[in-house]
């Protein structure tokens, strides 16, 4: 290993398959997902991902989610980098094989919120996606601003590789024939399962060492539509489409921004199998278009009989309606047939004629049998002439079947049954078209019921439908009461009594919104304040509409001798019944408000209910036990969505409005304890101390409240906010905050030290030390400074006591460390810190200035800032330049200038000091200096400053 060469964090060679930002092709053409994401809930966190600066970028040694290690490098590409990864899950497990294959997104990618919401969904379809040819997709995550896929590691080489190696006249088919037939199978697979790969090439197959054909990146390519066309073998992603194809193995269809389909894939599968067996692409990498236009055609492909090239050619066809539609006929076309295969077709005719001849009989028998329940069935279908209207309908048509037949029909017929009764139920209710009928929905539910058919779809449109029923009597009975309190007792306006009635009727003609006390009485006031005025043919009108709605009212049918206004109660005697008529109104309509889990106006009408009552009524009385139940309704909801804190802080104004209640105040306790470990889990460290008391507030709900704590941990973990199962789990997963250092002599305060070049440095423990330092005078407050640069054997030393980055191999211990990312010195820094109980950092300006100059004018233009052949030989011979005299200053720094510049800090920014020795004489000294953003650079080191106390 070149000892100019050190520590740093290179990329792979790019050998041209690499994602590139290209314009649209068409940009007024454009269709497929677009730039708006189709899941509003579900991408607001990747908006936050894409808005948030962009950190640190991970490389080989980090840990990924404080799960996956970064062993090395796989692969990288325009969408990002591939790692071989080891999963600490596993490992702890004692899993046999614990790694993984990591691919971390760009920032170019991962920038665009709508193509990451497009990945996950894509990803999670992939998910599915079980087949022996198939690289497994794990899961997309996100760490802070790093977004990752984890997938199944597979060791070997891919296609592109093999296909290369013979370049010269490609594979014999029966060697490729097992690699076709395994990619097929993979592609197939995918399509029954509605996924089309859109980015399907060499380069995206890997060949086992067992030579298992095995394709990955199944949904990258559907994350948006498609860019430009390019000449060579690489992804091409449109950061405006959210975008990737390869264009040399897209569709026409593809590069002209068109939906996916199989037949996309089709068309990259034969051009995959054309190189494998030729050593070419077919069109020499020429796009679809462009090899379209030059009337290009498929070359012959030796080895290949008429009818498997037929088969190729079918697959290559430029048009979707031309090519073979899907990739089982083109492995059909292509896989070579034995003399037996051949011969079938001619066993099979005479086979079918037999059982013709024999089961004539038998099949003249069943004919009739398969067209009644053919014919039950197609009616079934929307668009049927004679198709089935209602449930009485369909139970005519059964009854007339016998019991072979109607089993039949109803197994047969399941999804085509489900359809027909979600449709009735349609026809019945939808609120969104203004239908109403309940009861005829009920209809439906109750055929299904006697059917006894499976039908998911019903069973999840059931719930529905009584969920909207109570949310629209819900909105109803508000209605209603704004209709009473404006006094819109017998208009015919769409918000007036009538009207509002009328609808709750066609809903549920059993409501008892219908027998509304309030409103029972508030129509026989208003028609006796109407006789008092003497407009008896006004209150004639207003009782005959009040009786359409209460026939059997004492209280109305009194009105029906016109009486006199003197007739009427007194104001006296109608304020009692007024306030049990609003009691017993407020009541339904609080009955209502909890059946549609409205909380805002479950507590109005609470609260109206208490003024009614007045004084302090008791909380546990019926009212308070309808309150309290919408309470908890909308506090479970909110920990159902992940938001544990909203569900406390309902249940404490809950309990502010209804006083105290056990139910109440224990669900209290349980939230807040959600609250309490969910934020302590997001703490970097806790103390034992608050563990302690987490731990013992858990065990008291477990003992006064068991099901209340289970059923609140399952909705948490429903929510995916709650992995670890429990909330004891994630309290033994808290990181306990380390007990402070004890304070140690400090080996760089000694007296008569300072600017005699002597070495001092901290002790870890034994055997263990820190980077050697000298101490630099600088008047009452000296400090004290690594003699070197930061070397790679202190960086490692670091690494293995943490475990959060990879051992340097191959590197000499006394090299400088290059091209390590500021953020990383600094946590080195830390470490430091922690260990030895001083303070760790980089050096400001001003103390490298008087680090540099000594005390003296040495400016360090010697020997290494010289010409670079020299200089680099000095360094072969003398690693960190630690024993040659004319790079050490008087005060015993060694290698200020022409080994690798030096981070300084300015306030809040950086700044780099020294010079290398490829900067050349005149910018190698101590005075030169240049900003930078604290990028790692080849040329780059650090030295650290200890504090002295």
């Amino acid at each position: 290993m070149h000892p100019n060469d050190p520590t740093r964090l290179a990329p792979l060679q790019d050998d041209g398959d690499r994602t590139v930002v290209k314009p649209l092709h068409n940009p007024g053409e454009r269709t497929g997902t677009g730039t708006h994401s189709s899941s509003q809930g579900s991408s607001e966190g990747w908006h936050r991902i894409a808005d948030l600066a962009q950190g640190e970028s991970p490389a080989v040694g980090n840990v990924l989610k404080g799960r996956f290690f970064l062993e090395r490098e796989l692969g990288r590409g325009g969408m990002g980098v591939v790692y071989l990864a080891r999963d600490e899950r596993k490992v702890e497990a004692r899993d046999r094989d614990p790694y993984v294959a990591v691919k971390v997104l760009n920032d170019e990618f991962r920038k665009h919120p709508d193509a990451l919401v497009a990945l996950q969904r894509e990803s999670r379809r992939a998910q599915q996606l079980a087949n022996d040819h198939i690289v497994r997709v794990y899961d997309f995550d996100k760490d802070g601003t790093n977004v990752f896929m984890t997938m199944e590691y597979v060791e070997g080489s891919d296609l592109r590789a093999l296909i290369r190696s013979r370049a010269r006249d490609g594979l014999p088919f029966a060697e490729a024939w097992p690699l076709i037939e395994g990619m097929g199978d993979a592609l197939r697979r995918a399509h029954d399962a509605g996924v089309v790969h859109s980015d399907f090439k060499p380069g995206n197959v890997m060949v086992t060492g067992a030579g298992v054909a095995k394709v990955f990146d199944f949904g990258i390519a559907r994350a948006g539509n498609l860019g430009h066309a390019h000449d060579d073998d690489r992804t091409v992603f449109d950061a405006a489409s959210l975008g990737a194809m390869t264009p040399a193995y897209a569709s026409l269809e593809m590069l002209r921004g068109e939906p996916p389909t199989p037949a996309d894939d089709v068309y990259a599968f034969g051009c995959v199998v054309t190189e494998l067996l030729t050593g070419r692409h077919p069109f020499d990498k020429e796009n679809a278009e462009e090899a379209l236009a030059n009337g290009r055609r498929p070359p012959a492909v030796p080895g290949l009989d008429k009818r498997q090239y037929k088969a190729l050619c079918d697959a290559l066809a430029f048009t979707a309606a031309r090519r073979t539609p899907d990739i089982g006929g083109v492995l059909a076309g292509l896989r070579k047939r034995r003399w037996r295969e051949r011969a079938t077709p001619w066993l099979v005719s005479a086979a079918v004629l037999a059982v013709l001849i024999a089961g004539g009989a038998w099949f003249a028998g069943m004919q009739a049998e398969q067209r009644h329940v053919a014919d039950t069935l197609r009616r079934f279908s929307p668009g049927q002439a004679d198709g089935f209207r209602d449930a009485d309908q369909v139970r005519g048509a059964l009854a007339a079947l016998d019991g072979d037949e109607r089993r039949r029909v109803v197994v047969d017929g399941a999804d085509a049954i489900d359809g027909f009764l979600v449709r009735q139920v349609a026809m019945h209710w939808d609120p969104a078209r203004g239908r109403f009928d309940y009861a005829g929905a009920q209809g439906v539910f109750r055929l299904r019921a006697e059917l006894k058919t499976f039908a998911p779809k019903l069973d999840r449109r059931r719930e529905e439908v009584a969920h909207e029923r109570d949310d629209q009597l819900n909105r109803l009975d508000t209605a209603l009461s704004r209709a009473i309190l404006a006094g819109r007792l017998f208009g015919d306006g769409a918000d007036d009594v009538p009207a509002v009635l009328g609808r709750i009727r066609q809903i549920d003609p059993t409501s008892r919104l219908l027998a509304n006390p309030e409103l029972e009485l508030k129509f026989d006031m208003a028609i006796g304040d109407t006789l008092k005025s003497g407009d008896k043919e006004t209150a004639a009108k207003q009782l005959a509409i009040a009786r359409t709605w209460y026939p059997a009212s004492q209280r109305l049918a009194a009105r029906l001798g016109d009486t006199a206004p003197a007739a009427s109660a007194p104001a006296s005697t109608e304020t009692p019944d007024l306030k049990n008529a609003e009691r017993a109104s407020r009541l339904e309509s609080l009955r209502q408000a909890v059946a549609a889990n409205d909380l805002d106006k479950a507590t109005e009408n609470f609260r109206q209910l208490r003024q009614i009552e007045g004084g302090t009524p008791d909380a546990n009385d019926e009212e308070g036990g309808l309150y309290a139940q919408a309470v908890l309704d909308a506090a479970r909801a909110a920990c159902a969505s992940g938001h544990w804190k909203d569900a406390a802080d309902r249940v404490a104004a809950g309990l502010e409005v209804v006083g105290e209640r056990d139910d109440l105040r224990r669900a209290k306790t349980r939230y807040d304890l959600a609250v309490a470990v969910m934020t302590a889990a997001k703490a970097p460290q806790v103390a034992a101390a608050d563990q302690d008391d987490l731990r013992k507030r858990i065990e008291a709900v477990k003992a006064q409240d068991p099901d209340g704590l289970k059923h609140m941990e399952e909705a948490m973990v429903a929510s995916k906010g709650l992995p670890e199962g429990s909330l004891e789990n994630v309290v033994k997963k808290l990181r306990s905050t380390p007990a402070a250092p004890t304070p140690k002599a400090d080996a760089c305060a000694r007296r008569g030290l300072a600017g005699t070049a002597r070495e001092c440095f901290d002790t870890f423990a034994v055997g263990s030390y820190g980077p050697a330092m000298v101490v630099i005078p600088h008047g009452r407050t000296p400090f004290a400074m690594t003699r070197t640069t930061i070397t790679v054997g202190n960086l490692d030393q670091f690494c293995k006591a943490t475990r959060t980055c990879a051992v340097s191999k191959g590197f000499n211990a006394s090299d400088p460390a290059r091209s390590i990312p500021v953020d990383f010195a600094r946590r080195y820094a830390a470490w430091l810190t922690q260990l030895s109980g001083h303070t760790y950092r980089l050096p400001t300006d001003e103390e490298w200035l008087v680090a540099a100059r000594a005390g003296t004018d040495w400016d360090g233009k010697h020997d290494n800032c010289g010409d670079a052949s020299s200089a680099l030989g000095r360094l072969l011979r003398s690693p960190n330049l630690g024993d040659n005299p004319a790079t050490t200053n008087p005060w015993g720094v060694v290698g200020l200038t022409g080994g690798v510049w030096e981070w300084v800090t300015r306030g809040g920014s950086l700044a780099m000091r020294g010079g290398s020795y490829r900067s050349g004489p005149d910018a190698c000294s101590v005075t030169t200096v240049k900003v930078t953003d604290g990028s790692p650079d080849r040329d780059i080191g650090f030295r650290l400053v200890r504090e002295i106390r």
